[in-house]
């Protein structure tokens, strides 16, 4: 759930402490290979991972709750109406985490979000995508369609999520008025501070139809229980990122940066027969050390919260939510988007004289990402070629700007694992400094 975070931010503020025994365990949580739907820049030369030092440059992380109930009590209400084996992400959240500027940052991106799945050709809710394609498609859907980077990547299942709030003992959070909803069996009358148990606190960040009982209501009284807001994916987002900030909160107030506290929480994660947990295969114990020296001190109440703009829409018979990209694209621009590293680059020698290495190396200075290269089809391209998707269009445009001389765009129906691909020909020069300007 939305407590994927959880394990990354505090297993950073543990490990700084520097004891072996919780870089031995999170050494040990399983890992799902997405190395290069990763920005490929980012995740290498970010955080511990710089040759010769420490970089300071931020980094997105993408944290994706699964919508699965394997290993689960079978009388949990969790499981009504779900196959133990579904693949649906039920939130995700992109944390933008820059310890230059001392900020952390949180975009929530509803579930219903309609966005074109990478490498396929159509489009689906944004939650299908891991099912469609696996987490490898997860990423670059949400890269591509928002032209964020994504650096790093962890989900959790619900079970994980169970046994974190139960870690710490529960999760206090300001309930501001009586909610319920019996299809997850949510259930609380009262208002103010509660500190949710693990059922409820799981039963809270999912409703997406909650009731409440209005001022001089009474509880205890069927027809009282009314409809509580608009009953959209807005709404459940907030109570997440709510509930994100609050359950660090409490985690800090527990002891998580003690390193034999988190030792702990780190068991109950491990210790099951069902991974809870899952990282990407490029993350490092390192780059976590650095990441909690660098927060150490941070305090969770300065988390910042973003909320993308969206509409609601009927497309083929389902609800879903559009992108309003003018009003989107300041939050976007904060978590990275339009910049160069956002642009994944594979270089293909298509000159028996050429080399790809001097301008893998010249983009690379430019600030683009390259996450491949290798030898293109055939040994005599003339004229070096741009090619992209149709999700990639603007990526490759972008990239072609720097480019000496101008290449030629060309559109390719998947391109796996990178955003665009450069076909070098005899014709290449140089990467420019700064791009040409567009034409208008």
């Amino acid at each position: 759930m939305v407590l994927a975070g959880l394990l990354v931010f505090a297993t950073a503020a543990g490990a700084a402490a520097g004891l072996g025994m919780v870089k031995s365990q999170v050494s040990q949580f399983p890992r799902v290979s997405v190395g290069l739907s990763l920005d490929w820049a980012g995740a290498s030369a970010g955080l511990g991972g710089a040759v010769g030092g420490r970089s300071s440059e931020a980094l997105n992380f993408l944290l994706v709750g699964i919508d699965n109930a394997a290993g689960i009590d079978p009388d949990s209400p969790i499981h009504i109406d779900r196959d133990a084996n579904t693949l649906l992400t039920d939130s995700v959240i992109l944390v933008r985490i820059d310890p230059d500027a001392d900020r952390v940052a949180m975009l929530s991106i509803p579930r219903d979000l309609w966005v074109p799945i990478a490498g396929k050709g159509w489009s689906e809710r944004v939650n299908a995508a891991r099912g469609i394609g696996g987490a490898a498609t997860l990423i670059e859907t949400v890269s591509e369609y928002l032209g964020v980077p994504v650096h790093h990547y962890a989900e959790i299942n619900f079970a994980g999520f169970l046994r974190i709030v139960e870690a710490v003992d529960g999760v206090p959070v300001d309930i501001a008025q009586p909610i319920r909803d019996d299809s997850l069996g949510l259930r609380i009358e009262q208002s103010g501070v509660i500190t949710l148990d693990p059922d409820t606190a799981l039963a809270y960040v999912r409703t997406r139809r909650p009731l409440t009982v209005p001022p001089g209501g009474d509880p205890a009284t069927e027809a009282d229980w009314v409809r509580l807001g608009v009953w959209n994916d807005l709404e459940r987002n907030q109570r997440q990122q709510e509930f994100m900030v609050a359950m660090l909160k409490r985690a800090v107030e527990k002891g998580i940066r003690n390193p034999f506290t988190l030792r702990r929480v780190a068991g109950e994660l491990l210790d099951h027969e069902n991974p809870s947990i899952t990282l990407d295969d490029r993350i490092t114990v390192g780059q976590l050390v650095d990441l909690g020296d660098d927060f150490r001190s941070f305090p969770v109440s300065q988390i910042e919260r973003f909320r993308l703009p969206v509409a609601d829409a009927a497309i083929d018979g389902k609800q879903v939510l559009l992108l309003l990209e003018e009003e989107a694209e300041a939050v976007l621009d904060f978590f990275g988007a339009g910049s160069l590293a956002g642009v994944r680059v594979r270089l293909l020698n298509g000159s028996r004289t050429g080399t790809v290495t001097g301008m893998e190396a010249d983009l690379e200075r430019a600030g683009f990402s390259v996450v491949d290269r290798g030898n293109a089809e055939r040994f005599d391209v003339a004229r070096t070629t741009v090619r992209h998707t149709e999700a990639t269009a603007h990526k490759a445009a972008e990239l072609a700007r720097y480019i000496d001389p101008a290449p030629p765009l060309e559109w390719a129906a998947e391109i796996e694992g990178a955003d665009v691909e450069v076909v070098v020909g005899a014709d290449y020069r140089a990467v420019l400094e700064e791009g040409r300007v567009p034409a208008r």
